[in-house]
């Protein structure tokens, strides 16, 4: 994790949790799309933002907990400095690497939930640890469309 946001910028930081059921997508997207217009996306780029991090919810409902509603995800999201962070973790069965792909022209079904995290976001990456697998998505914050110097 990075330092905080000085207190003189606007900022914020929470974890929610919330069970492996799509019903909760709805006011997650309300979350998502609220939390980008205060700060500064417009609302194309809101909704794209949102549907991102939906896709990443939808991969972890559909494919670590084979869409049982009793698992558990830990959705984080906090600003740092010249960015927002989105970061869900679970314990369900961990990503096959060789699975996790992006798909373009192909007729063939899977992988468009992971292009569109790519290609939305600034960063996306995937690590699974002792406390589960967790998918990180960063997206600059608007007039930071570059990378800051060093790591966020």
């Amino acid at each position: 994790m990075t330092e905080p946001v000085p207190a003189s910028e606007p900022f914020i930081e929470a974890k929610i949790v919330i069970s492996s059921d799509v019903r909760f997508l709805a006011a997650i997207r309300h979350t998502i799309g609220n939390l980008t217009a205060v700060l500064g996306w417009n609302d194309s780029e809101s909704q794209a933002i949102t549907l991102a991090v939906e896709e990443a919810l939808t991969n972890k409902i559909r494919h670590a907990y084979k869409n049982r509603p009793v698992g558990r995800i830990q959705f984080e999201f906090r600003t740092e400095p010249h960015a927002l962070v989105f970061q869900l973790t679970d314990q369900g069965e961990p990503p096959d690497p060789a699975r996790i792909c992006a798909r373009r022209d192909t007729l063939q079904a899977g992988g468009f939930g992971t292009q569109i995290m790519k290609d939305v976001m600034d960063k996306v990456v995937y690590r699974t640890t002792e406390e589960g697998n967790h998918v990180i998505l960063t997206k600059y914050l608007p007039g930071n469309r570059h990378a800051p110097d060093g790591p966020l």
